[in-house]
């Protein structure tokens, strides 16, 4: 059973963690496994599972990878939060527009 979580408040990491597997010298094997997941999902930050804390932030290392990839399909006009936030906030415009309304 696949595991869901509400991220929809989870702040982005300021910087990568030192185990980021998104770092140079990064786990690749998991690097892989979280590269295959991202256009279905937003990483959750693994570090503060290594020390049994509450997962509280998305992953720097793939916020950053998921960047370079939408500004490369044009989905986004420059690989930043900045641009991230722009573009989601037009999204879920044009989604209310398409959604059909409800009535009460």
């Amino acid at each position: 059973m696949v595991q869901t979580t509400d991220i929809s408040d989870f702040p982005v990491m300021k910087k990568r963690c030192k185990t980021c597997p998104f770092n140079p010298d990064g786990d690749e094997e998991l690097q892989g496994r979280v590269i295959s997941r991202l256009f279905q999902a937003s990483q959750i930050c693994h570090h503060p599972n290594l020390y049994g804390k509450p997962s509280t932030h998305l992953c720097r290392g793939a916020r950053d990878y998921q960047l370079e990839i939408f500004h490369r399909l044009r989905v986004i006009i420059e690989p930043t939060d900045e641009a991230w936030g722009k573009a989601w906030e037009e999204m879920k415009v044009k989604m209310d527009r398409l959604s059909p309304k409800q009535k009460n």
